[in-house]
């Protein structure tokens, strides 16, 4: 063999061992080649391409990075980066960006500028738990506000998230909160607490890709609409009846209206029964009907997992549920810290009863589900949004009903 040949294969064989053993250090010590030159992607996210092997450096926020590796030619995209496009663990840059818009718009007049709340004004501890935060106040109206929060991975901590309510409610009399499972958590409030959030999250939730939705069958829907009944239900216990011909054909609407779309859902159970009656007062079938008003499937499908079909529009069976029925979908909002306190304030009396709380009067809030008001339970109670009778005997551990004793 030739000397200068003999040279050149030399040199190519310490080029091509000097190039793997510098794919090997990145692989195995999880950095670049230093064989390398720098490609920035979108936003912060770059990377270190390599001559057999790339790094890509896929970042969230500028102090969270995603290191992959991909041989040459093989197809990859920072999954991060196509959070515009998907949703991962509970988080959608687009939808996130969609809702700061809307609830800043019931914020502001032309005068106002939005202002940051920094998280260390609402909250010093469990930092690391909180996915993401956004909390702005209007610069000329600064009791108009909005905070959206999210847990890491979505799970739902009352020991973190208590410090939002507390916030608002030391703050304020009534203010407004929305939690979804397709949203982050979210407080506001505003001159006449008026945040339409059906609309909202129709617009910001709402995929186009959605479109493509399965709608119920159609056998399963020409059976159900020769319902002239509905005998509404909760825990077995019947609640209402409705007849009314217009109530019916908007119940069935929206019924028929509804889609199943892809095959993730929340493995809650549902919480109402419609039982659907013909002419003949024959059950036809049972629509199962979840506690947010938004979910449902007939009995008559094969339920598999935990799968339903989704009301995306304005519709909500809740609104006919409270119309139809003395259901009233509402929460107590439970922040004593010591719910053992044997002292009882005195709230509200009637001509006949007097309620009494234990412990902090003002740590006892309600959530009013339809509307997303909260307000503290004394205020509701003496507003007349719901009456003492309802919450006594739905939540005797928390209001304590006491007959009145006539003096002859």
């Amino acid at each position: 063999m030739k000397k200068g040949l003999k040279i050149t294969l030399i040199i190519l064989g310490v080029l091509v061992g000097i190039i793997i053993l510098d794919t090997l250090q990145a692989r195995i010590f999880k950095t670049s080649p230093i064989i390398s030159w720098k490609k920035q992607l979108d936003g912060d996210s770059y990377v270190e391409r390599g001559i057999l092997m790339d790094t890509y450096y896929c970042v969230k926020e500028k102090d969270i990075v995603t290191v992959s590796w991909k041989l040459k030619n093989s197809k990859f995209t920072c999954p991060i980066e196509d959070l515009k496009n998907e949703i991962e663990n509970g988080l959608d840059k687009e939808l996130l960006q969609c809702l700061e818009n809307e609830l800043g718009g019931y914020l502001v007049t032309e005068k106002d500028d939005l202002i940051e709340i920094p998280l260390s004004e609402i909250k010093n501890d469990d930092i690391d738990k909180i996915e993401y935060y956004k909390g702005v106040y209007a610069s000329e109206h600064s009791n108009n506000m909005y905070v959206i929060v999210y847990p890491k991975n979505g799970t739902y901590d009352s020991t973190v998230m208590k410090d939002f309510d507390k916030y608002f409610y030391e703050r304020f009399s009534m203010y407004q909160t929305y939690q979804s499972p397709i949203t982050p958590t979210i407080y506001i409030h505003n001159n006449d607490n008026s945040v339409n959030f059906n609309e909202i999250i129709n617009k910001c939730a709402v995929k186009n890709n959605m479109k493509d939705g399965k709608s119920i069958p159609t056998e399963t829907m020409n059976k159900i609409n020769e319902t002239t009944k509905i005998v509404i239900k909760n825990n077995n216990k019947e609640i209402g009846t409705i007849t009314n011909k217009e109530k019916l054909t908007e119940i069935l609407g929206t019924i028929s209206n509804s889609k199943q779309y892809g095959s993730s859902y929340l493995c809650d159970n549902y919480a109402f029964n419609f039982e659907m009656y013909d002419t003949s007062n024959k059950l036809i079938d049972t629509i199962y009907v979840w506690h947010d008003g938004k979910r449902l499937i007939p009995a008559s499908i094969e339920n598999d997992g935990c799968s339903y079909y989704s009301i995306l529009n304005n519709d909500n069976l809740r609104q006919i549920i409270e119309g139809e029925t003395d259901y009233v979908f509402y929460n107590i909002l439970d922040f004593r810290n010591d719910v053992s306190e044997t002292t009882e304030t005195l709230i509200y009396e009637d001509d006949t009863n007097s309620y009494y709380l234990k412990g902090n009067a003002n740590e006892i809030l309600i959530e009013f589900m339809l509307n997303n008001k909260v307000m503290m339970l004394k205020y509701a109670l003496e507003n007349k949004y719901i009456s003492a009778e309802k919450v006594a005997s739905e939540y005797p551990d928390v209001l304590i009903k006491k007959y009145k004793k006539t003096i002859n």
